[in-house]
């Protein structure tokens, strides 16, 4: 008891907020020097596509005469890198804009706590757990979506729950932020049906037109570049024509082919983790020719669509390894579903495998993994330290955050209830990509709702009266 109180006297003072805040800043700050001028795996095809858009074409290939279309990516991402680009074309000025995305992320969330609960000791704690999970950070750095997600799934939250009614300006400007969320990353979509259908069923919350009228609005957002790839790939479909299932198909071989890069798709590599891995050494190799057989033989059953002229584009294709090769609209209809077969015949066959890897999936999705054998061979124990930390405050969060969240299913339901928009934004995104390559950054648009989740449900259990009035949630 003595030690609650003691630390409820140093986390409710503003002068601990403003302490916590300013370190919040500069632990941003320290982190994007020193990535800023690291090169992710997607840069290049990111900035690519911006000069792409430049001549008037939604590829990467821009500079081949008879450049195949996109069949990648949503345009979002790269629309916001263009749009930036009129003000300044550099990688740095890029960088510096997701900074000021992820203080804009920090503010609103401080405010969506503000609806929760306006309490200091609340703010304080998950500022703590922000400089502990201090990988959430870094990202504004890198060249990957998840600062500008972070802002829109964070705005769309205080959006729902800040705005008294769900008058037609809320209505319309969620519409359209899920709308534009949908084209950063897909994985949005099924959240606007849900909450088409919550206020179906408790339609006296919205009412019916205005109901309709956000899923419709929502809807209409999806058509241009559903119409996009029907004109230049002639098939209608709201997302890339490939990418999803070959990301299932290295998620089922990746683990299998720990600390080997494989060349045949998109560079795709997994590291032996120190704590969980699912092949041992020895087996490597075998499975190794076994992936590379398979997708070799699927190369094969895809090889009669290419022409003449996608052989003269591979031959110019494969000068630029930065960049991942594009085939005809054709070939990459057939090569995914060879993958998706290919995949749902290995985990079903497999399932043993199976069921322990996507189980592990789900709570992998969650912490920065910790591997000792990374490029370069093996570090040094300075090199691996800001690893080690990371691992360490990464998935102590994750623990805690099971251990609170069982035991307020347990004996605080009321919490839950509290909670259930951050909660469901989360799970949601961590069942949705459980099928896939795993990958941490994944959970990032979501992870400073799961430290305000577990910020909360520590506030609530220990330092206050479990009677004390529930904030009312307007959504």
């Amino acid at each position: 008891m003595q030690i609650t109180q003691l630390l409820s006297s140093i986390l409710n003072k503003k002068s601990t907020f403003y302490f916590l805040l300013g370190f919040t800043g500069l632990v941003s700050l320290v982190l994007f020097f020193i990535n800023i001028k690291v090169v992710t795996g997607d840069e290049y095809t990111y900035m690519y596509y911006v000069k792409g858009m430049h001549q008037g074409r939604y590829t990467y290939w821009y500079f081949i005469k008879d450049y195949i279309p996109d069949t990648f990516r949503n345009p979002g991402y790269p629309v916001f890198l263009y749009l930036l680009s009129f003000i300044n074309d550099s990688v740095t000025f890029v960088k510096s804009i997701q900074l000021l995305l992820l203080f804009a992320a920090i503010f609103f969330m401080l405010r969506i706590i503000e609806k929760y609960d306006n309490s200091l000791l609340l703010k304080n704690l998950f500022l703590i757990l922000v400089n502990i999970n201090f990988v959430l950070l870094s990202y504004s750095a890198l060249i990957f979506p998840e600062m500008l997600m972070l802002l829109l799934i964070t705005l769309i939250v205080y959006i729902e729950i800040s705005m008294e009614n769900n008058n037609w300006t809320k209505v319309l400007l969620l519409a359209l932020i899920y709308g534009y969320c949908f084209q950063v990353r897909p994985v949005i979509l099924f959240i606007p049906f849900i909450r088409f259908l919550f206020f179906l069923y408790q339609y006296k919350k919205l009412s019916v037109i205005k109901n309709v009228t956000f899923i419709t609005v929502f809807i209409l957002t999806l058509l241009p570049y559903g119409f996009w790839n029907l004109k230049h790939h002639h098939k209608f479909k709201i997302t890339p024509i490939e990418g999803g299932a070959g990301a299932m198909y290295l998620g089922y071989w990746s683990p299998k082919m720990i600390n080997q890069l494989e060349d045949k798709l998109w560079r795709n590599v997994m590291y032996k983790d120190v704590m969980f891995n699912f092949a041992e050494m020895e087996d490597v190799p075998h499975n190794v020719e076994l992936f590379n057989n398979e997708i070799d033989s699927v190369y094969r059953v895809c090889a009669k669509y290419i022409s003449v002229e996608d052989t003269i584009h591979l031959t110019e294709m494969r000068k630029h390894t930065n960049l991942f090769v594009t085939h005809n609209a054709k070939y990459t209809e057939e090569r995914e579903k060879l993958f998706n077969s290919l995949s749902v015949m290995h985990y079903v066959k497999d399932w043993k495998y199976t069921i322990k890897l996507k189980t592990y999936s789900f709570f992998r999705l969650w912490y920065t993994g910790l591997s000792f054998n990374e490029k370069g061979g093996k570090k040094s124990l300075t090199t691996l330290l800001p690893n080690i930390i990371a691992f360490v405050g990464t998935f102590t969060t994750l623990i805690l955050f099971i251990v609170y969240f069982l035991t307020c299913l347990w004996k605080r339901k009321d919490i839950i209830k509290t909670l259930a928009i951050p909660l469901m934004l989360c799970f949601y995104f961590a069942f949705f990509h459980v099928p896939f390559v795993i990958q941490s950054r994944y959970t990032i648009p979501v992870r400073m709702l799961y430290l305000f989740s577990l910020a909360f449900m520590i506030y609530k259990i220990h330092f206050t009266q479990k009677n004390t009035h529930e904030p009312h949630q307007n959504i």
